[in-house]
């Protein structure tokens, strides 16, 4: 399990440095040093942008390690027309916007029964997908099926629930609007057929959640990997505390600087 638990991780890493570091992304980077008068070598400054390419995407880790593990899984398909795509373009009516921007409203000043009421607003969802449309570019998370059941699973991932108090209503809007806009797309008719998840990496449960019910709707590490993977989640998350400094990790950074730096065949001449 250990073995199987390295190689996932570093091929989600080895990825990421691919992406990150492509022959189109270094002249991208290269034509943009080109203009800049500086001290430092240009070829260090690349290598440093895409360092500071790869810190920014650290937030795409987990929706990338995600969707390593679970594409490795015979049970599931990977919607990958969606899934992990940045600029996905979708569709809202008018009348669930405003059923949406209600509900969180109404989560706010009543107390309300959660469980019933977001049940009730994703049934509602699906029967007001019939009139004047608002359309967006948006990002999926993760995205997959169920190949026995046919059931969609929509993750929404992040690290921690720690986030202050105007960040945490954002994110749940936002996942509320993204499964509405996945109902739309993958023409859901059931509520059973589709299942919306927030997500969090971590076990820990910091700030109770008004909006998106937590025994049916919101996972945490463990029992998202309990209930879907074959993947020891504590095994896991040792693994990526120490995962900067193990052997395998330094040479998928050593074999970056080789490339971007030595490699005699990327010429950064004006």
């Amino acid at each position: 399990m250990n073995n199987n638990i390295e190689k996932i991780i570093n091929e989600t890493i080895s990825n990421m440095i691919n992406k990150a570091s492509s022959d189109k992304k270094i002249n991208e980077m290269t034509r943009k040093h080109n203009k800049k008068v500086h001290f430092i070598p240009k070829k260090y400054r690349v290598f440093g942008g895409i360092l500071q390419s790869l810190n920014n995407q650290f937030d795409n880790f987990l929706p990338e390690l995600l969707s390593v593990i679970i594409s490795k899984d015979n049970r599931y398909e990977i919607i990958s027309k969606y899934s992990g795509k940045r600029n996905n373009k979708f569709s809202i009516s008018i009348t669930n916007e405003k059923l949406i921007d209600n509900y969180i409203t109404r989560c706010q000043t009543e107390d309300i029964l959660l469980n019933i009421e977001f049940l009730k607003l994703m049934s509602n969802i699906i029967d007001n997908n019939d009139d004047n449309m608002i359309y967006f570019n948006h990002d999926i998370d993760l995205l997959f099926k169920d190949k026995k059941t046919e059931i969609y699973y929509y993750l929404e991932i992040k690290y921690n629930d720690d986030h202050d108090t105007d960040k945490f209503v954002g994110i749940n809007r936002k996942f509320i609007k993204t499964s509405a806009y996945l109902i739309k797309e993958l023409n859901i008719k059931q509520i059973e057929n589709f299942k919306p998840i927030l997500f969090f990496f971590n076990n820990k449960k910091f700030n109770g959640n008004i909006y998106v019910p937590e025994e049916t709707n919101i996972y945490r590490g463990k029992r998202f990997f309990d209930e879907f993977l074959n993947i020891d989640y504590v095994e896991l998350e040792k693994y990526l505390l120490n995962i900067s400094e193990s052997t395998d990790s330094k040479k998928l950074f050593d074999n970056l600087y080789e490339k971007i730096v030595n490699d005699k065949d990327i010429s950064y001449e004006k």
